[in-house]
C-alpha cells in the first residue's frame, strides 16, 4: 500500500523550482502510485504544466500567467486561499524546500502532515563565500539529496520529467523550428544568465559554437530568453551575414521542446542548465561567480562542469551585477577549448548497461 498523498514545496526561482520538480517523480519511484502534489508560484507554474508525477498543483497567486495560455490542473489563489483546500487534501507528508515565510503561511493549517526536515544550509553557501578560510565542506548536489529525501540511493535513474510533460505538438514545433539539423544533431548552447557576473560573453560562445561545429559536425544553436534582446544582439554581431540565424528567442517551454532534441545543452549557471537532468539530456554547467560546490550542478554521471579555479571564486551566493574586482576573470578566462574538454567525453555514445544489451538481444 502506497504511503499517504505528500506535498512539494518550492515557490522560486526558477531554476531551484525545476530542481524541486524531480522530487515528485523521486516519491513515486520510492512508492508507485503515490499521490503527490506540488505547491510554487503562478508564474512556474507554466513549465511544469503535464508533469507526469504531480497529480495537482497549487500555486500563488502574482498575476504573471498569460490567460490565453494553457495551465496546469491545480488550484490558485493568495496564501490564505490555498489553505483550506490543502487541509482537504489529507495529506500525510509535506516537504517544504522553500522554507520562508510564504511557505510556512500557505502550508499553516496542514498540522497533521508529517513535516519532513530538509536543511537549506544557506549559512554554509555564505561560509563558502565570505569565509572560505574555514574550509567548510562543499555541499553535495541537491538531486543527490532529493533521492535521499524519497528514501532511494544515490544511484537510483531520474526520470525526464519535462520530456515527458511535452506535448506532440511542442515537439511538432521544435522540429520545424530545427528543421535538417535535428536528423545531424546539434549542441545548445546558453550563454545568458540574470548576473552579469554568471554570464559567458557573447565572443566565447560564438567562438566555442565554431570550434563545435569543425570538430564535430554538430550544428550549434543558441537559446535566449525573453528580456536578453542586448545578448542577442552582441551574439549576432559574432556570425557572418547571410548565413542562417541560429540564435534562438524562445519562451520556456518551447526552448525546453527544442533542448530536448539536443545531443548536449552547454549552459551557465541558469535555469537552462537544469534542463539538462529534467530532459535526459547531457549537460555542461559554465561556472563563474558561483561554484558547483553549493549544491546546484546535477552531479549526474553524464554531465560536467566546467570552471576557472581563482582565489576570488565564489564572489556570492546568486550572482552580481557586475565583477567586484572589475576583472570578470572567472568567465573571461573560462575559453572555449576548455569547455570544448568537457563536452568532447558527453557526445560519447552512451554505454549500454550490460542487462539492457542482453534484453536487446532477446
Amino acid at each position: 500500500m502506497a504511503p499517504g498523498p505528500a506535498l512539494v514545496v518550492r515557490l522560486s526561482s526558477l531554476g531551484d523550482v525545476l530542481l524541486a520538480a524531480h522530487l515528485p517523480s523521486l516519491l513515486r519511484t520510492a512508492s508507485p502510485g503515490r499521490r503527490v502534489l506540488f505547491l510554487t508560484k503562478e508564474r512556474f507554474a507554466g513549465l511544469l504544466r503535464d508533469h507526469p508525477d504531480i497529480d495537482r498543483f497549487y500555486m500563488l497567486e502574482d498575476g504573471s500567467s498569460d490567460t490565453a495560455a494553457p495551465g496546469p490542473l491545480g488550484v490558485k489563489g493568495s496564501a490564505g486561499d490555498l489553505r483550506l483546500p490543502l487541509q482537504r487534501e489529507g495529506l500525510e507528508e509535506l516537504f517544504d524546500l522553500q522554507q520562508n515565510i510564504r511557505s510556512s503561511s500557505a502550508t499553516r493549517s496542514l498540522e497533521s502532515a508529517r513535516r519532513v526536515p530538509f536543511e537549506k544550509h544557506g549559512i554554509r553557501r555564505r561560509l563558502l563565500v565570505h569565509a572560505r578560510w574555514l574550509r567548510p565542506e562543499p555541499l553535495p548536489p541537491l538531486l543527490r539529496r532529493y533521492r535521499a529525501l524519497a528514501g532511494l540511493p544515490e544511484s537510483a535513474a531520474l526520470r525526464p520529467w519535462l520530456r515527458d510533460a511535452l506535448s506532440p505538438g511542442e515537439r511538432s514545433r521544435a522540429e520545424e523550428r530545427l528543421g535538417t539539423i535535428v536528423d545531424g544533431g546539434f549542441v545548445l548552447v546558453a550563454p545568458g544568465a540574470r548576473w552579469a557576473t554568471k554570464r559567458w560573453p557573447a565572443r566565447h560562445a560564438a567562438s566555442f559554437g565554431a570550434l563545435v561545429s569543425r570538430e564535430t559536425g554538430l550544428a550549434v544553436r543558441y537559446a535566449v530568453g525573453p528580456g536578453e534582446e542586448a545578448l542577442a544582439r552582441e551574439l549576432g554581431t559574432h556570425f557572418p551575414a547571410g548565413e542562417a540565424n541560429p540564435i534562438m528567442t524562445l519562451g520556456l517551454r518551447e526552448i525546453a521542446a527544442v533542448a530536448a532534441r539536443a545531443r548536449a545543452i552547454v549552459s551557465t549557471d541558469s535555469a537552462l542548465l537544469h534542463f539538462g537532468p529534467a530532459l535526459g539530456v547531457p549537460a555542461v554547467g559554465l561556472f563563474g561567480s558561483t561554484i558547483p560546490g553549493f549544491g546546484f550542478a546535477s552531479g549526474e554521471p553524464r554531465d560536467a562542469v566546467a570552471e576557472v579555479p581563482l582565489a576570488c571564486r565564489p564572489c556570492d551566493v546568486h550572482g552580481k551585477e557586475r565583477c567586484p574586482l572589475r576583472h570578470h576573470a572567472c568567465m573571461d578566462r573560462l575559453e572555449p577549448p576548455l569547455v570544448m574538454e568537457r563536452l568532447r567525453p558527453l557526445l560519447a555514445p552512451a554505454r549500454t548497461a550490460p542487462r539492457q544489451a542482453e534484453e536487446s538481444r532477446s
